[in-house]
């Protein structure tokens, strides 16, 4: 006798619609490189491996994959990782240095990576607002919000994005990136 189990079944052709739809939409496979592990909750920021940086919105799946691969799907602003798809959105396409207008100053209407560095230094206790950082390039910055995370960690690795005047730290080991002044 056969038993079969049309619940894996359903799930299966379930993750297959999902994956048909997606696929065909200017979808791309990558992976992960960072956080690790990749959670897949609101607010979570991820760094694929073509270098572009990305925001999860309105998904709390606890997934802790490591380096997991993914198909990405721009246009429609989702990600596909292990059947299951994820409202995602860009934050910025590459790892260069931010563009520039005609004055020479960073293009305002988007975050773009200013740098990626580590944190000179052990970071241990609570941040808050009017913590300073320093990166390793020589960059000082200051948190400009009210975010308060404590954390111990030893030279974490440090994204920086910057949109206009605005900096936004992604530091390895915070659940949450920090709004920033830069002072150098």
């Amino acid at each position: 006798m056969i038993m079969i189990n049309y619940r894996i079944i359903f799930k299966c052709l379930i993750s297959l619609i999902i994956f048909s739809e997606v696929i065909g939409q200017d979808c791309y496979d990558s992976s992960i490189l960072s956080p690790t592990p990749f959670m897949g909750n609101d607010g979570e920021i991820f760094k694929l491996s073509d270098g572009s940086l990305w925001e999860v919105k309105y998904e709390y799946e606890y997934l802790y994959e490591y380096y997991p691969s993914v198909v990405i799907c721009p246009n429609r602003g989702v990600l596909v990782i292990n059947g299951k798809s994820l409202n995602v959105e860009l934050i910025s396409a590459s790892t260069k240095k931010a563009p520039t207008q005609g004055n020479n100053k960073p293009n305002i209407n988007e975050w773009v990576v200013f740098e990626e560095s580590n944190i000179q230094g052990t970071i241990s206790g609570i941040v808050k607002k009017d913590y300073t950082f320093k990166t390793l390039s020589g960059h000082i910055y200051v948190v400009d919000d009210y975010s308060i995370q404590v954390v111990v960690e030893v030279m974490p690795d440090v994204t920086v994005l910057q949109k206009g005047e605005s900096y936004k730290l992604i530091i390895e080991g915070f659940d949450d990136p920090l709004i920033c002044k830069r002072l150098k």
